[in-house]
């Protein structure tokens, strides 16, 4: 191997010259350069000399060729393994007329669907998929969507949130957005998040909250020694209700074109066949 590599360096360390040589017929083609063997397979040089190009030095494409020869030795020897265990009674013609098959057939309805497919999905759409399969989405626990923020109890007088939570988010929604800003350890100021109620009610004192008590537009203020919990929820769903649309919009939107794909890739198959059955070329013999 070390001779073999030798000689490959020798062509590496050439290649950039060939260019300034001039060619003439009387050259002829070196012999092949064999890299390595596995029973019947041979890896020669020439099969792998394009993926390493764009080395600095030779020392490098050298290394590259070890690591590359090494890796098809080792898919070789599981190909071998694999022919061994191969059941001799199996068609490996037929298997392989198969799977191209399959290929050609995955290959034009990818191609049909990306030519074709409407992708566009209104809201009429989502709305049409949602009235029609409610009952699938009935939610195994509780969530809700809504603002939360736990704050570190002030010392004295200095405790506004109180006041100011007491009319929010209709009053003062910029004095406790700044305030949270400026003081909350959590601080949920993104009321679009849906979030399961089992975890919501976890972030409050043990015992204080239970899912019946969660209610939408209803505040709920909380306090201890060290904290306060402030959680307002803008729409509550209890376990068993149905999802709202918000929560499986992009489920939706997901059930939508794949039932448009299967119902494109049929309406292309009839047409296939309503027009090629009148060709001459296509027969049934057993009518």
């Amino acid at each position: 191997m070390k001779g073999v590599l030798f000689f490959i360096a020798v062509i590496l360390m050439s290649t950039g010259m060939a260019c300034k040589k001039d060619t003439s017929d009387d050259v002829q083609e070196p012999e092949p350069i064999l890299l390595a063997q596995v029973f019947d397979y041979k890896l020669y040089f020439h099969d792998i000399s394009d993926l390493i190009q764009g080395y600095e030095n030779e020392r490098d494409s050298i290394q590259q060729v070890r690591t590359l020869t090494e890796h098809w030795v080792r898919d070789r020897l599981i190909l071998v393994e694999a022919e061994k265990k191969f059941p001799k009674e199996a068609n490996l013609g037929k298997l392989i007329e198969d799977y191209r098959q399959s290929l050609l057939r995955h290959y034009f309805e990818q191609k049909t669907i990306e030519e074709n497919l409407d992708t566009v999905i209104t809201e009429e759409d989502l709305l049409a998929y949602y009235e029609a399969n409610k009952d699938l989405h009935r939610l195994p626990s509780g969530i809700l969507r809504g603002y939360y923020f736990k704050i570190r109890r002030p010392d004295g007088r200095n405790n506004t949130f109180p006041k100011l939570w007491k009319s929010f988010p209709e009053k003062n929604f910029d004095e406790v957005m700044a305030y949270v800003d400026e003081h909350a350890i959590t601080n949920w100021s993104d009321s679009s998040a849906w979030r399961e109620m089992k975890m919501v009610i976890q972030l409050f004192p043990e015992g204080t909250l239970s899912p019946r008590s969660i209610r939408s537009n209803q505040g709920v203020y909380k306090e201890d020694r060290e904290y306060i919990y402030a959680l307002y929820p803008l729409e509550v769903y209890q376990e068993n209700e149905v999802a709202p649309l918000g929560r499986i919009r992009e489920h939706a939107a997901r059930f939508i074109l794949h039932q448009r794909e299967l119902e494109l890739l049929e309406n292309i198959k009839k047409e296939i066949y309503d027009r090629d059955m009148q060709d001459e070329r296509v027969k049934i013999y057993n009518e």
